[in-house]
């Protein structure tokens, strides 16, 4: 372990106070590139040397790639002794202690809970058409992050009643299915503390010493989490920047850290302003920028690295022309200044955007990556395979036995399974439970009865097995004997598929057991799982968090767009200045805004955050704060006149 002088010696004054303050509550306001995962796990190793035992600790952030950068570097610092602290992400953290109470259930991730609320569409004969299923979704994990149960939804039109009876009935098959969704991983633990407050008291008196990475991201169930956790000793350290809190579309609430010292009078504020990442001239932009926000802490962000060249803005055209700015631009400086393909990092404000950016870029040869895409765990043929080990581990799991009854074909079709899922109702049990009984009181045509029979027989098979054999071996015995390998060989895609496989098996090889492995794999993000290739990197401006690159494009940057008409509408205009100023920050030394005239045969104007930032367009024309507002609402006539003005200033 390093010595109490080393760990401080590494640190600028603010770092150090935020560090060695360790009695109370502490807010350390880190802007952009201040070395905030730096403080956190020099905060922890700086404990351990004033005999803090490692198991009295925790700390938690938001992804699993931050929580395992953590641990990496505390491990670093202290050794071995970093092993016995709680570093995690709050679902992680939360699985943990729901297993340490005695609860045993299947974790559903976004695309099962999308399954499972179809399901209940159906049978409450709610018309997907009307009621589109996403939006139910959205809604219902709104109400659980705000602790509404079912029965006290509110309902005002027909869209709340439906959202209220898709909600009771999606609860009850969770129920049934021993299955928890995202949202009742963190709600979970709150109910549990409730009904027994002497386990919340033994984690109270375990962690004496709390820290929370990202709290501008945390919603209202993670907050309540937090203030019960150190309601008796108060020595909670929270780390975040309100200048990047960008997430209220899914729950974020920056009030949170707004109002801290409401919540803790006695709280020390430690700003952390010295900016380790980006040139001056890429700082100041990004500072002129954010300042026209009002419900902010206020920080400055400086830094010692040199002046940097300048932010360039540039329009195109239309959205071909600006892609082929930007290919241009790329070639240039990678041929100019010997860089490589990862230095390059394509920021866009919707999924959408990438179309165009993709096409020119491959006309081109430009390698790419798109962060944010169809993640590992969300490919076919990795999700159709846990869903055979969630199902042997988890009989009642009906949205995992309805994926793969009939995968590969047995013979079992749809008409099949909705006799089995009216069964189960009629019966009060479970889809698993159901095969049996259909068989044994000869509830289905013979051949349907036979495929059925025949597909229990091997998921109790595996079941039998699994005690006897390592993960990566089940894996093996299921994807074989299950006749999914021959079902994958007929695929076009085959190679590619049987190569994801192969890769599942050697991620099972590294786990403990199966139950663990399924929680973990479940837990992962799109983000958790982005690393650096010798591509150009494109993502949305929200993927970008956490990230950095030597040279970023922001493109799209127009009324609309960037900043998104949805947003404008809903007052959330300076969170979407918050990600602009997310996205900018994410330029270690060059920085290239981009804007189209004309997108989709529409005629666009400039996004007011150019002018914000201190950057003319190349109208020369001025957008205020409000203007950004008021912008949105002019007709295409107005559009047209201003385009007209002027000539292009600033074009690569």
């Amino acid at each position: 372990m390093k010595s109490q002088v080393s760990i401080l010696q590494e640190l600028n004054p603010p770092q150090r106070e935020a560090v060695t303050h360790l009695d109370g509550p502490v807010l350390i306001l880190a802007g952009a590139g201040s070395g905030k995962t730096r403080v956190i796990t020099h905060r922890i190793a700086y404990l351990l040397s004033q005999g803090v035992e490692p198991w009295r600790i925790l700390a938690m952030t938001f992804t699993n790639k931050a929580a395992r950068e953590m641990k990496e570097r505390v491990e670093k610092l202290i050794g071995m002794a970093g092993q016995s602290v709680w570093v995690a992400t709050f679902h992680s953290a939360c699985v943990r202690i729901l297993r340490r109470a005695g609860q045993d259930f299947t974790i559903y991730d976004e695309a099962d809970r999308g399954r499972l609320i179809k399901d209940c569409l159906k049978e409450l004969n709610i018309d997907e058409e009307v009621y589109n299923p996403r939006a139910i979704a959205k809604t219902i994990s709104r109400a659980k992050e705000t602790l509404i149960a079912p029965e006290n939804y509110p309902v005002e039109y027909r869209f709340h009643q439906a959202v209220k009876d898709v909600y009771q009935l999606y609860e009850d098959r969770l129920a049934k299915n021993k299955a928890y969704d995202f949202d009742d991983l963190l709600g979970k633990v709150l109910e549990l503390w409730q009904k027994f407050p002497e386990t919340l008291s033994s984690y109270q008196d375990r962690f004496k010493h709390i820290m929370v990475d990202e709290y501008q991201d945390t919603n209202h169930v993670q907050y309540r989490l937090v203030k019960m956790l150190t309601a008796k000793h108060h020595n909670i350290c929270v780390v975040g920047d309100d200048d990047q809190s960008i997430y209220s579309w899914r729950g974020a609430d920056i009030t949170n850290i707004l109002n801290f010292e409401h919540d803790y009078p006695d709280v020390r504020i430690i700003r952390l302003e010295q900016n380790y990442r980006s040139t001056k001239q890429i700082l100041r932009k990004a500072n002129d920028l954010i300042r026209n926000n009002e419900g902010r802490k206020g920080k400055t962000l400086w830094t010692a690295k040199e002046n940097g060249e300048s932010v360039e803005c540039s329009s195109a055209i239309d959205e071909y022309e600006e892609a082929r700015l930007i290919a241009r631009k790329i070639d240039f400086l990678k041929n100019m200044e010997q860089r490589g393909w990862s230095d390059f990092a394509l920021f866009y404000r919707t999924n959408a955007q990438s179309r165009v950016l993709e096409q020119i870029f491959m006309e081109n040869m430009v390698p790419y990556t798109i962060v944010g895409g169809t993640s590992f765990y969300q490919r076919r043929e990795i999700k159709d395979i846990l869903a055979y080990l969630r199902l042997i581990v988890n009989p009642a799991d009906s949205v995992s036995l309805k994926r793969i009854i009939n995968l590969p074909t047995r013979g079992i079709g749809d008409r099949t399974i909705s006799t089995l899922e009216e069964i189960a109702r009629t019966n009060n049990i479970t889809m698993y439970q159901a095969l049996a009984l259909a068989g044994k009181d000869k509830l289905l045509p013979s051949r349907a009865s036979k495929a059925v029979a025949g597909f229990l027989k091997l998921i109790n098979q595996f079941r039998q097995i699994k005690v006897e054999f390592s993960p990566a071996l089940l894996v093996d015995k299921v994807t074989r004997e299950s006749g999914y390998l021959d079902y994958l060989e007929q695929d076009d895609d085959s190679d590619d598929r049987l190569g994801n496989l192969e890769e599942l098996t050697a991620a099972m090889e590294k786990a403990d057991d199966l139950e663990s492995f399924l929680v973990e794999a479940s837990l992962v993000s799109d983000i958790d799982q982005w690393e650096e290739n010798n591509r150009v990197s494109l993502m949305t401006a929200h993927n970008a968090k956490g990230l950095e690159f030597p040279v970023v494009f922001i493109t799209g940057l127009e009324n609309g767009l960037f900043p998104h008409a949805n947003s404008i509408n809903e007052g959330r205009l300076e969170e979407e200045r918050r990600l602009c100023y997310v996205g900018m920050t994410r330029a270690k030394e060059r920085l290239y805004l981009t804007w189209a005239r004309r997108r989709r045969n529409q005629i666009r104007v400039p996004s007011g955050f150019i002018s914000e930032a201190g950057l003319e367009d190349e109208k020369g024309e001025n957008y205020s704060r409000n203007d950004a507002v008021k912008v949105s609402q002019m007709s295409s006539e107005h559009f047209a006149q201003l385009i007209a003005r002027g000539k292009n200033k600033h074009r690569w």
